[in-house]
């Protein structure tokens, strides 16, 4: 029985072009840009069922900053 593709026209080679294009435009935040955000974080209030995420946003954004700071 012959496998048929579902995903549409793309080919392989085109998806992983496609997806090498995407890295390429990767976003970076410098230590400015995270400090910002701490600070808008920090001057934020969130509902109850928020606070776990916020937590965890919280945790890779300090992480992040941490790293900037060291020049990383």
């Amino acid at each position: 029985m012959p496998l048929n593709s579902m995903g549409g026209s793309k080919t392989l080679s085109k998806q992983i072009q496609s997806t090498e294009e995407n890295n390429k435009n990767e976003v970076r935040l410098n230590a400015n840009d995270t400090d910002f955000l701490l600070k808008l974080f920090m001057d934020s209030s969130f509902k109850g069922s928020e606070v776990d995420k916020a937590h965890g946003v919280l945790s890779k954004l300090a992480i992040l900053h941490r790293e900037n700071l060291n020049g990383k």
